[in-house]
């Protein structure tokens, strides 16, 4: 055995028998992110056996599969950071935060803790929140951090307020606690340099076009020969089925097309391989959290486009909206408006989401002139979210609830169509 191997063995023989730290002892060295009854480090596979605490996952799962996710599957995320929230007095596991990136530059903080603590566990979370938003905004130099934040925990609200966040936005009813629906509020911690570099966001004024007035839903058909092949909602001129690898093909090369760049930052050149592995995964899930529809026209069964719903939340009962239209000559024209009917109607009635939400760069007026017209109200916004001609712009938010969607007027239903 050589000189170098005895050495490691009698190393490890003398770690094995070291006493191991005294409870409550974790934080001690540690030169940042420790509070007065918790600390902040990261995730470790000695915390998978408290992982109902920490993980947020809505079903059961043993030790040693959230070991196995933190060993295996957490660090192939480049993304996202996860950081323990630990208990100082007994070195517990009381909670977690997730650290997202937020448009490349930008950050979205999520913390979870365990409902079980009640009070305690908000009282942890407050303390978290203070601890980590200075921490990741101006020692780590982000631009901004946003946090989602339930309307009925207002100790996280008035933390978030106390240390300079900024309430952006306000999702209504977005989620539902003991049968009862709660706002989900945007709040915003602004980097102190990049105001001063450049200004204020909240003083950068949204453009707005069209009137604002919601239009009337376009009647409900009654089809009297056979449906189309495939398909899952029916309109006058056009109708939803599933998307279809092959599909990708067409946008890809359509994107190659595209002449316009305001609905988005510059254009994109998409990969059919890629968008076709996209549609297989996002149908392999009993319960998708991506449903996306390609939109064809009825006379010759021609994809024109797609409507999506990103981020199906079944037990809140809520997604995101989202509509793309790669054959261009069919923009303006009234078909993308009665797709997204279609694709509501599909939310509300066949899903029965209780409401829904969109996201539109503040360059992309007639998005959000569309979504006006389709009964969404405004929202909010979240500044500083991707860079954009010289500085970092901006994003105006939109929901629709079940219940004014269904109060919208319409035309006459029931209207057959041969």
């Amino acid at each position: 055995m050589s000189s170098a191997t005895s050495s490691a063995t009698t190393t490890a023989e003398k770690d094995d028998t070291a006493p191991a730290p005294a409870p409550g002892t974790g934080h001690q060295g540690q030169t940042f992110l420790v509070g007065d009854e918790i600390y902040i480090r990261g995730i470790e596979p000695v915390d998978a056996p408290f992982g109902m605490t920490w993980r947020g996952v809505r079903y059961p799962q043993s030790s040693d599969r959230i070991e196995k996710w933190i060993k295996e599957e957490m660090t192939k995320d480049q993304d996202t950071a996860w950081y323990a929230i630990v208990r100082r007095s007994d070195d517990r596991i009381v909670g977690s935060a997730r650290v997202g990136q937020a448009g490349g530059m930008s950050a979205n903080l999520t913390l979870t803790v365990d409902p079980l603590l009640g009070d305690r566990g908000l009282g942890w979370k407050v303390q978290a929140l203070k601890l980590l938003a200075p921490w990741i905004v101006d020692e780590r130099h982000r631009p901004m951090l946003m946090i989602f934040q339930a309307a009925d925990e207002p100790s996280v609200i008035a933390a978030a307020l106390e240390i300079g966040m900024r309430e952006t936005a306000r999702f209504r009813e977005k989620l539902e606690r003991d049968g009862v629906r709660i706002d989900e509020l945007v709040f915003q911690y602004l980097s102190p340099r990049w105001l001063g570099l450049i200004g204020d966001p909240d003083a950068v004024e949204l453009e707005r076009t069209g009137t604002g007035r919601p239009r009337p839903v376009p009647p409900k058909v009654t089809l009297e020969g056979d449906p189309p092949r495939n398909g899952v909602l029916v309109g006058r001129r056009v109708y939803l089925r599933q998307a279809e690898g092959g599909d990708a093909v067409e946008e890809a090369i359509w994107t190659r097309r595209e002449p316009e760049t305001f609905f988005d930052i510059g254009r994109h050149l998409w990969s059919a391989v890629d968008g076709a592995h996209w549609r297989e995964e996002g149908q392999k899930k009993t319960l998708p959290n991506w449903i996306g529809f390609a939109v064809c026209l009825r006379e010759n069964d021609e994809f024109i486009g797609s409507v999506d719903l990103f981020g199906v939340d079944y037990w809140n009962r809520f997604a995101e909206t989202g509509s793309y239209f790669h054959r261009s000559s069919y923009r303006g024209g009234g078909y993308g408006s009665e797709a997204k009917q279609l694709l509501l109607e599909y939310a509300f009635e066949v899903l029965g989401l209780h409401s829904l939400q969109s996201w539109v760069y503040f360059q992309n007026t007639r998005s959000a002139a569309a979504l006006r017209k389709q009964g969404y109200t405004e929202a909010g916004r979240v500044n500083w979210l991707y860079p954009n001609k010289g500085t970092l712009d901006n994003f105006v938010l939109f929901d629709l609830l079940a219940e004014a969607w269904r109060a919208m007027p319409r035309d006459a239903w029931g209207t057959p169509v041969p």
